[in-house]
């Protein structure tokens, strides 16, 4: 079959078309009051004892465990950037879509709690899911802290 070709376009529009559905989202678990505590934490500086607590329990555990924290940091230095001032690429609508996800990590019992076998798998799911949709904004991001943030933090150590 030749690449262009009405046959070829058919097998890719196939593919496309019976693509597997992602899967449902387990956001909507977070709750008013969960989301707009974050925010409040996150606005003023500060990151919730509980989160903070979790985000190191997931230190060097796991593959999984270790994505997990080390995708959740980027977030928060994210939006930590956008708190500052310093980062303006974050529409209100990312920013909400992270602090969810955030908050939904927070949560110990949410779709597969957090203290069964593999509990952490559905908050892996969540976020990577988030990573995947933003991932033009975090590479941005991403370059925009190695030109910005890391010298400093070099001139610091010195």
């Amino acid at each position: 079959m030749r690449y262009g070709s009405p046959a070829m376009k058919t097998n890719v529009m196939r593919k496309v078309t019976h693509a597997t559905p992602a899967a449902p989202s387990a956001l909507g678990l977070v709750s008013g009051p969960e989301l707009e505590s974050l925010r409040v934490a996150l606005a003023r500086g500060l990151m919730p004892f509980d989160l903070e607590q979790k985000l190191a329990a997931l230190d060097g555990h796991d593959v999984v465990e270790n994505d997990l924290r080390h995708k959740s940091l980027l977030f928060l230095a994210l939006l930590e950037a956008v708190r500052a001032g310093a980062f303006h690429e974050v529409t209100p609508a990312q920013q909400e879509r992270i602090l969810r996800v955030l908050a939904y990590l927070r949560k110990d019992d949410d779709a597969i709690p957090d203290t069964q076998e593999n509990g952490y798998l559905d908050d892996l799911a969540e976020v990577r899911s988030a990573f995947h949709d933003l991932e033009i904004l975090l590479q941005h991001f991403k370059h925009w802290r190695l030109k910005h943030q890391v010298p400093s933090l070099w001139m610091q150590a010195a």
